[in-house]
């Protein structure tokens, strides 16, 4: 029997089936974090970005970091195979546009597709709100999209394909993508609380 490696399912371990329930149950367990850590309400997303509360930040970094480590420990040791883990496409002019409308949406609301799943669970109007209009865009969104050239041809120009940090230093090796991950983390985290002393300075 060959050595079991993750990921299970892209390494030929897992059905489709089983898959299927094992992602339902973590979404499960990662909503119930969000939940935990805060994340369950606008009041404590939208400050982040008038720079007044760091929560947000600080508890993206520690998840970022926690798997960041736990993927490259797991690697050097063969527990995974990095090559097998899936990472979508990059389309540099679509998600660029997409990233704004995401990111304007995001300060309006105060919630992302994630938290505010987390927030309907725990029946917050809001939430509700923003799903409903995050789903109506959608409809419009694949609706539209056969219909005018101009956006398929935006949402299909520029693709660099499986782009990732090694690929843009052009080495292949993990430590490499792993550090500068470190570095751009705690780097951000850094900025984020220089950002919100001048801004509570500025208040007083």
């Amino acid at each position: 029997m060959d050595n079991i490696v993750l990921p299970l399912f892209t390494s030929g371990f897992m059905d489709n089936g089983t898959n299927l329930i094992i992602a339902i149950f973590i979404g499960i367990m990662f909503g119930f974090i969000l939940e935990r850590a805060g994340f369950a309400t606008a009041a404590h997303i939208a400050p982040i970005f008038y720079f007044k509360n760091n929560m947000v930040a600080k508890v993206m970094v520690s998840a970022i970091v926690t798997a960041a480590t736990l993927i490259f420990i797991a690697s050097v040791f063969g527990f995974v195979d990095y090559n097998n883990i899936f990472i979508p496409s990059t389309y540099v002019y679509a998600y660029l546009v997409g990233g704004l409308i995401f990111g304007v949406g995001m300060v309006m609301s105060g919630w992302c597709p994630g938290t505010a799943a987390t927030g309907v669970a725990t029946l917050k109007i809001d939430a509700i709100v923003f799903l409903i209009g995050l789903m109506v865009g959608m409809y419009f969104y694949f609706d539209i999209y056969d219909s005018f050239e101009a956006v398929k041809d935006l949402a299909n120009s520029h693709n660099l394909g499986r782009f990732t940090i090694n690929k843009l230093l052009g080495t292949n090796d993990l430590r490499v993508s792993y550090v500068v991950t470190l570095v751009a983390s705690f780097g951000l985290l850094a900025f984020m609380g220089v950002m919100k002393k001048i801004v509570n300075k500025g208040d007083n």
